[in-house]
């Protein structure tokens, strides 16, 4: 198959709950507690983990959480915030907030190295379209594959979150391929669709908390489909 018979020549990849697995809050607040030294158990997990879950829901956690990928700052506002609401006492919320700025606590899909580099060897672009509120080139670059992206479109960096379609646009930008040419991949339909809203083929691949199959297969199929 020739350049010109594939159907893409870019992929754009959101990067939590796409390529790495989105821990739970039971999860992150078992590893913090436990990095603390702190007493636990699964009971006093699941408590923690729910009254963060409804702080999360008051309204002044909810504006705030509009503009938490927008910077550090704005996260560890919004974060303290939460933990604030929850009763949760000033030396675990600080943990807890640098906890989500902790890459090593994302576990990587299985088939993500695979993926990238397949697409990477054969002249297919890679960008990053991500809400984070740091850098993650460290993230791909302690993988061994910094060097097939193309590109990085990070909320911190452009100064909005998805759906917004400068997010989109600044992705476009770090590529040479144009929108129509391009296939959008993500997890979550109401950021990762704003895609669509500039042109781009948007794929969804379900949400699996859980030894997920190794859905973006499917990606590289798609995007290279002679192999």
């Amino acid at each position: 198959m020739t350049v010109t018979d594939r159907q893409f020549d870019a992929v754009l990849f959101d990067w939590c709950g796409t390529l790495v697995e989105y821990p739970t809050r039971e999860q992150r607040f078992a590893r913090v507690l436990e990095r603390l030294g702190r007493p636990h158990d699964p009971q006093s997990v699941v408590e923690l983990a729910r009254a963060f879950a409804t702080a999360e829901q008051h309204p002044d956690a909810i504006e705030s959480d509009r503009h938490c990928d927008l910077s550090a700052s704005n996260h560890e506002e919004t974060k303290l915030l939460v933990c604030k609401l929850a009763g949760i006492d000033d030396e675990l919320a600080a943990a807890i907030e640098q906890s989500y700025g902790d890459l090593t606590t994302y576990r990587t899909y299985p088939e993500v190295v695979d993926v990238i580099m397949t697409l990477h060897r054969h002249d297919i672009e890679i960008a990053i379209v991500s809400d984070f509120h740091l850098d993650l080139r460290p993230y791909f670059a302690s993988l061994g594959i910094l060097d097939c992206i193309s590109g990085f479109a990070i909320s911190y960096e452009v100064g909005a979150v998805k759906p917004d379609r400068r997010m989109f646009d600044a992705a476009l930008n770090t590529i040479t391929s144009p929108a129509h040419r391009c296939l959008m991949v993500g997890d979550n339909p109401g950021p990762d669709t704003g895609a669509a809203a500039v042109g781009i083929t948007t794929l969804i691949i379900p949400v699996e908390r859980v030894d997920r199959p190794a859905l973006l297969h499917r990606v590289t199929a798609l995007a290279v489909p002679s192999i």
